[in-house]
């Protein structure tokens, strides 16, 4: 056997190991016991739990350090912060699991909206920073230490980790949030609204069948113009509803829009199809 030839049978096998990778992941996502727990998972505020870890978990792998100032730095700022607030101003003395429970709570909260408003995202970005610097004001009027010794612990202990979590917050953080901690998305997204569709649904279908909202609402929109696919409104609106099920915003838009132009044959190919495809087909 030549040379060559070992070469294609080496990337045959890889190939059809990665086709039988795949479809054990297909088969995996799903059965009937993957299913069962999708439709009972414990949810808070339609926040499913086995997603919200499974989402942080992605977002950790992506840059564990942006990740740890999006979400963890703000976690346990708050948690010292509330006690602080807590303490200085009620005179009262919560527990640390209390505190713990009411600031996990809030900032996966914030977090979740982060990733689904534009507006909300920037205020977020803005917060983790500032909270640092309440904390240290706060210090800076209740330390006893004389002056300048508690200006000095205000700016090694708020100003300076204030200033480097802003810069990293408004540089990574804000664009991994916006791209939801995928990393086709921005790619898909850039070639996509170049013209590139060809090259863009290599990213955004692989994006989209992980559940990614953003992919999931571009591939709608790909199909309701007939951008680089065959133009479909009930396939588009597919795409919308699965997206805007994911808590994005603009998807529902966009299907409540679509949807309202829909004849009464097209809202019955979408209830049909609604019904009886499942969402791995859509792709």
């Amino acid at each position: 056997m030549s040379r060559q030839d070992r070469k294609a049978l080496k990337a045959e096998q890889k190939a059809a190991k990665l086709a039988k990778k795949q479809a054990a992941k297909e088969r995996a996502a799903n059965s009937p016991t993957r299913r069962l727990i999708k439709q009972h998972a414990p949810t808070i505020f339609g926040i499913r739990i086995p997603g919200f870890f499974k989402i942080h978990m992605r977002y950790a792998k992506r840059s564990f350090t942006t990740w740890f100032v999006l979400f963890i730095a703000p976690f346990v700022i708050s948690v010292i912060l509330m006690g602080q607030i807590a303490r200085t101003f009620f005179d009262l003395n919560p527990s640390d699991i209390q505190l713990f429970i009411i600031a996990f709570f809030l900032i996966a909260v914030a977090f979740f909206c982060a990733e689904r408003n534009r507006d909300f995202r920037k205020a977020y970005v803005l917060a983790i920073p500032a909270l640092v610097l309440v904390y240290g004001v706060i210090g800076l009027f209740t330390d006893t230490d004389p002056f300048p010794g508690n200006l000095f612990k205000f700016a090694v202990l708020s100003a300076l980790p204030a200033l480097w979590l802003w810069q990293r917050a408004r540089d990574k953080g804000y664009k991994m949030l916006s791209d939801g901690a995928d990393k086709d998305y921005r790619p898909g997204r850039d070639l996509y609204m170049d013209g590139q569709y060809a090259q863009a649904f290599t990213h955004l279908e692989p994006a989209a069948k992980r559940g990614h909202m953003k992919s999931l609402y571009l591939l709608g929109h790909a199909h309701e113009h007939g951008q680089g696919r065959d133009q479909d409104r009930v396939r588009a609106a597919r795409f919308y509803d699965k997206a805007s099920r994911k808590g994005y915003a603009k998807a529902r838009r966009a299907f409540d829009d679509l949807f309202e132009s829909f004849d009464a044959t097209e809202i019955k190919a979408f209830e049909t199809e609604l019904g009886v495809i499942g969402s791995e087909e859509l792709f």
